[in-house]
């Protein structure tokens, strides 16, 4: 089951049990972090590694946490936030970027806004390569972040009711989240409107996964109705060709407090964020808002990742220690 030296380009590139072990080792690094009680920090042993980030998309959560993730393993960074400021604005292909960055580094995360790229970039690349999103299609260090969130707060990732709300269509975040939750035996809601619905190959896949038909509506206050998880998106804006597309979709579902009132005690409200209007800033103060605590998780999730595609932690048991858990 060991992750040392893999990729991650598509969630289903983990078992279920390597996905445990992600989220055991991230619960371990939450813990060196101070998130207990006694929120005293453990020292971190100093990483002689280099993370490089590449981004030719806009990042503000991811691109930082992974930097912040690596900087708290003891490790560096080296970062490319703007594409055009760098070879690719002359043409280099995506396969030679990878190809050089390899030896500077000793592993990547990259985002690109073509669909497959981080194949690409993985096929290319001579150390280990991270998706932190290709296109529309996938986002798995999302996933990792929502079900490390997810599992806090249900104490399990099985058998769980989840609802998937707003842009299913181009939101990648949903494209890697619901064929993990299927795969795990829980039940899934696909909520949006008839033309930002789950693509085809994605329902296929879910129903593939978890031997069971999600529910498919536009309703999303009948919706709630026992639900476990209700995972808000925004609309895509910057995946709509026409403006006035995106303009017909915008604000089509708001979650407020009158339907909070109207969903289970238990419901948790998660969103991978940025949010636009989907959720009314009044839903900040419900406790079953989780959605900025989902949010800080990625530092220990990514924390997790990293470590264990490097080989430096143990790739069965977690154990507590004051440094970095050896292999």
């Amino acid at each position: 089951m060991a992750l040392t030296g893999r990729d991650l380009v598509s969630i289903l590139d983990f078992s279920n049990d390597e996905i445990t072990l992600v989220l055991d080792t991230a619960e371990q690094m939450a813990q060196a972090l101070g998130w207990e009680d006694s929120g005293e920090k453990q020292a971190l042993a100093p990483l002689d590694c280099i993370l490089a980030t590449l981004f030719f998309e806009p990042s503000t959560r991811t691109r930082m946490s992974f930097e912040s993730a690596m900087l708290r393993l003891g490790g560096s960074v080296i970062s490319m936030a703007d594409a055009r400021a760098s070879s690719a604005a002359k043409g280099e292909s995506l396969a030679d970027t990878a190809r050089i960055i390899s030896g500077y580094c000793d592993i990547i995360v990259c985002r690109h806004p073509e669909n497959g790229s981080a194949q690409i970039f993985a096929e290319a690349a001579s150390v280990p390569v991270i998706n932190a999103g290709d296109g529309h299609n996938e986002h798995p260090t999302q996933a990792l972040t929502d079900l490390f969130c997810l599992r806090r707060h249900k104490g399990t990732l099985e058998g769980l009711k989840v609802g998937l709300c707003g842009d299913l269509k181009y939101g990648r975040t949903v494209h890697s989240l619901a064929p993990a939750l299927a795969r795990f035996g829980c039940d899934l809601v696909f909520i949006s409107p008839p033309a930002l619905a789950m693509p085809e190959e994605l329902s296929q896949k879910v129903q593939e996964l978890s031997s069971a038909q999600p529910d498919v509506t536009d309703d999303l206050p009948a919706a709630l109705d026992g639900l476990d998880m209700l995972y808000m998106t925004r609309i895509q804006q910057e995946r709509f060709a026409d403006p006035a597309e995106y303009e017909k979709y915008q604000g089509v579902y708001v979650l407020d407090n009158k339907l909070m009132k109207k969903a289970p005690e238990d419901m948790l409200v998660l969103h991978p964020l940025p949010r636009v209007d989907e959720i009314a800033l009044e839903i900040d103060d419900d406790p079953r808002a989780v959605y900025f605590e989902q949010a800080r998780g990625g530092v220990p999730v990514r924390m997790a990742l990293i470590a264990l595609l490097l080989g430096i932690v143990n790739q069965t048991q977690p154990t507590k220690r004051s440094g970095l858990m050896e292999p």
